[in-house]
């Protein structure tokens, strides 16, 4: 289906755009070619948003264009009855545009408001890029909804910089300890190493009594690795030759990021997590890395431990922004209600979510 949002459908400010097509397809590298490297990231790709074709969700890319302006966002699709609602892929995502002209971004986030709402969407939950800013493009036409504070490193100076100058000096300390304990970092690429992971990854989310949302099926780490080979590493700690602590880390272009990761409880060793992420660090730093982004705490408040953990690597953070859009306001009411009558015991934990009723 194709959307042209004209004047009629359009503020006064996106007037002079006449035309701006909408459309929404299940490939779309082609376009995000047309963005420069720092107008996007590896959350864009078809290969990492279509791992997340489960669940009955299907991956699509809505696609807004007029001459060379692009606007795109990938999300995944899912049924409620004749009807649908949408998320962007686990991770971050978003609206994101090659221009800069926001009457331009405008008509195009009118473009694309009007498509969901002609194709039966009923209501969508973004999750925004803190490196790409963009929830702030978003702002005028999306409910826009501050998080948390995300932490990543700068991979530009000298390693003996960073140590010194972005590294705390609790955290150094930690790094020191693990390294007499004997722990040793490695990067593998061996199938039986990505089983370890999994099992580790699997009983670090039962451990914390994680949603379902943090779980995957072995058939997803196949998917990854086949989708992104070349643009991920597992990083892992051993101790006694035992895998104690790993994760996966994504590159794309100069950027990085903290994937999933998991430890053994039982035999952690001091500062395990501390000398993974470090050297994890110098790794993607020799790989060409200037942006190492780890992410945010398992919650908004800054004294989470996972935030303060993270926080010991660098002072430097991006805001993190959800956001949620209702097209068919009495249809998404008629849900929710029926959900909460017939799940009052989950309003207390789900009932402030857009998808509550996916619980």
């Amino acid at each position: 289906m194709i959307i042209k949002c004209d004047h009629k459908r359009i503020t006064d400010k996106d007037r002079r755009y006449n035309i701006v097509e909408a459309f929404i397809s299940a490939g779309w590298d082609q376009y995000l070619d047309l963005f420069k490297a720092e107008e996007k990231d590896i959350y864009y790709t078809e290969g990492y948003v279509k791992l997340y074709d489960q669940d009955g969700g299907v991956p699509l890319c809505v696609i807004c264009r007029e001459d060379d302006g692009i606007l795109l966002m990938p999300f995944i699709r899912k049924s409620i009855g004749d009807n649908f609602d949408f998320e962007t892929p686990y991770g971050y995502g978003g609206p994101i545009s090659n221009t800069k002209d926001r009457e331009w971004i405008n008509a195009a986030l009118a473009a694309m408001t009007g498509l969901f709402r002609g194709e039966g969407y009923i209501c969508g939950f973004y999750r925004f890029h803190p490196l790409l800013n963009n929830a702030e493009i978003c702002k005028d036409r999306i409910k826009v909804i501050y998080d948390r504070k995300t932490v990543f490193m700068d991979l530009t100076p000298e390693e003996e910089e960073i140590w010194n100058t972005q590294i705390n000096a609790k955290c150094r300390n930690k790094i020191r300890k693990a390294e007499k304990a004997g722990l040793v970092f490695s990067v593998e690429d061996d199938p039986s190493s990505l089983k370890e992971f999994i099992k580790l990854y699997n009983g670090t989310m039962e451990r914390l009594s994680a949603d379902d949302f943090y779980f995957f099926e072995d058939s997803y780490y196949q998917n990854f690795e086949n989708a992104l080979k070349g643009e991920y590493f597992l990083g892992t700690v051993r101790s006694e030759g035992e895998m104690i602590c790993a994760s996966l880390f994504m590159i794309y272009g100069d950027g990085a990021h903290y994937h999933l990761a998991g430890s053994n409880n039982e035999n952690r060793i001091t500062g395990s997590n501390n000398l993974m992420l470090w050297r994890a660090a110098g790794e993607l730093r020799k790989r060409g890395v200037r942006t190492f982004h780890l992410g945010g705490g398992s919650d908004s408040m800054e004294d989470n431990s996972l935030f303060v953990f993270k926080s010991s690597f660098s002072k430097h953070t991006a805001d993190y922004y959800i956001g949620r859009s209702v097209f068919n306001e009495d249809a998404y009411e008629k849900i929710c209600r029926k959900w909460e009558s017939e799940n009052p015991e989950k309003v207390p934990l789900y009932g402030n979510r857009l998808l509550k009723y996916r619980y």
